[in-house]
């Protein structure tokens, strides 16, 4: 399945390849394909991401198929709860890495908030992929 948005090629199962060789040594278990809509605000876009407790996860963000790039926050608690607890930035690990990954355990649901930056020059829009593999 691919998309085209704007000068961006979402190609959902390249996308998915790289991510899931970041995955090593866990294994797979799922992944999801975002669509990220670039407006003239920031906005937010959020996906709830449940989990078992007692299992070690690892999830990858490949984020090359974004034509302006987003920063990815992952909290325990979705947008409307308060006491929310950031787990996850990728401003920690640099504004222009396209991939990236970090492992958790000890909680039920994970919460993948994208923070898209304002559009200059009309709307576009690309993909972001993750994946999430458990030991």
């Amino acid at each position: 399945m691919a998309f085209q948005g704007g000068d961006i090629l979402c190609n959902a199962k390249e996308l998915k390849e790289k991510a899931k060789n970041s995955l090593d040594p866990y294994k797979y278990d799922s992944s999801e394909l975002t669509r990220i809509f670039y407006k003239k605000k920031e906005s937010l876009k959020e996906v709830e991401v449940p989990l078992f407790i007692g299992e070690k996860y690892r999830i990858v963000f490949e984020l090359e198929a974004l034509p302006k790039q987003v920063e990815v926050q992952v909290y325990n608690k979705n947008k409307e709860s308060k006491n929310r607890k950031l787990l996850f930035t990728s401003k920690s690990i640099g504004a222009d890495k396209k991939e990236f990954s970090f492992e958790i355990s000890k909680t039920r649901h994970v919460y993948v908030d994208y923070i898209i930056p304002p559009s200059e020059e009309g709307s576009y829009s690309g993909c972001a992929v993750f994946m999430v593999g458990y030991k």
